[in-house]
């Protein structure tokens, strides 16, 4: 009677800690989809940001050079905003844009996003 009373115990654990363990993963799962969706919807809207004034000529040579090592001065540790990855961001946003205009299919996961993070604060 002892060593059921032991194996029915061993095996509620082990059910819990795969229930526990499952919520754990699935949340975890949902929780780097979530960061990369964000992070790719600002990389689309500063990349149209940028492409606006760039190619409309607002923005004159070496500009985004000067937009980067502020953004290094204003926001001490802050990575992945070098003028290079600017000009990265800019072309991701006109390739999706030219393949967007191009296609029958809609795709509004980035524009929505965005198009509303940018405009807050351009």
């Amino acid at each position: 009677m002892i060593q059921k009373k032991v194996n029915t115990d061993l095996a509620n654990i082990q059910q819990a800690v795969n229930t526990i363990k499952t919520a754990i993963l699935q949340s975890q799962a949902r929780a780097a989809q979530a960061v990369n969706q964000e992070q790719l919807a600002l990389y689309f809207g500063i990349g149209r940001y940028v492409s606006a004034n760039t190619r409309n000529k607002n923005w004159g040579q070496g500009m985004l050079e000067q937009i980067s090592e502020r953004l290094r001065q204003e926001l001490p540790g802050l990575r992945g905003f070098s003028s290079t990855n600017l000009k990265n961001m800019r072309m991701f946003y006109e390739a999706w844009n030219a393949l967007e205009s191009n296609s029958s299919v809609a795709a509004d996961d980035f524009g929505s996003n965005s198009e509303i993070a940018i405009c807050n604060v351009w």
